[in-house]
């Protein structure tokens, strides 16, 4: 069967079991866990029957050797990356930043800054989502530009006559034309 992370199947893994529960869950071999995991994937209706199957073909022992696809899929599907060091606690803004905000920030993001409807926000992975963010971002700085290309300007500096003089001559000269 075909399984795809998503933002998702984060959100209601999340909300069943959190994080931590759902990597002891694969680490132990916990079928009710690892069919969440599996049904929270796919759109396939007989996911069910598919593992059920599994278990009584090679025994629950099979359970262990999905380990490794399963935490690749949860890591993805949470914007992790899995061969990546251990990060310290995160913080946001002086506070702690819990996995539902960043789920919700996720969120936010797609339908928000992108304009993605609800449902292709949900069925894309959090990388996808980011990556379309930078996307969005490269490309108005390409159109607008960015603080940093714009020259500082304080309109408290003394201006030069000679430039006030250009700035005049060259209002007069858009005006007559626009007559």
């Amino acid at each position: 069967m075909r399984l795809r992370p998503s933002l998702r199947a984060a959100a209601s893994l999340q909300t069943k079991h959190g994080l931590a529960k759902l990597v002891r869950g694969i680490d132990e071999g916990d079928f009710n866990i690892i069919l969440d995991i599996i049904t929270a994937a796919t759109d396939d209706p007989a996911a069910y029957g598919i593992l059920v199957n599994r278990v009584e073909d090679r025994g629950y022992r099979c359970l262990f050797e999905l380990a490794d696809e399963l935490t690749r899929l949860v890591a993805a599907s949470f914007g992790i990356d899995a061969d990546a060091e251990p990060a310290k606690s995160r913080k946001q803004a002086g506070k702690d930043f819990t996995i539902e905000e960043a789920l919700e920030q996720l969120f936010e993001i797609g339908t928000g800054w992108l304009g993605w409807s609800p449902t292709d926000t949900w069925t894309a992975t959090p990388a996808e989502i980011i990556v379309a963010q930078r996307g969005l971002v490269a490309k108005l700085k390409a159109i607008h530009g960015s603080a940093e290309d714009t020259p500082s300007y304080d309109p408290r500096e003394a201006v030069a006559p000679a430039e006030v003089a250009q700035g005049i001559a060259t209002l007069r000269a858009l005006s007559v034309g626009a007559l």
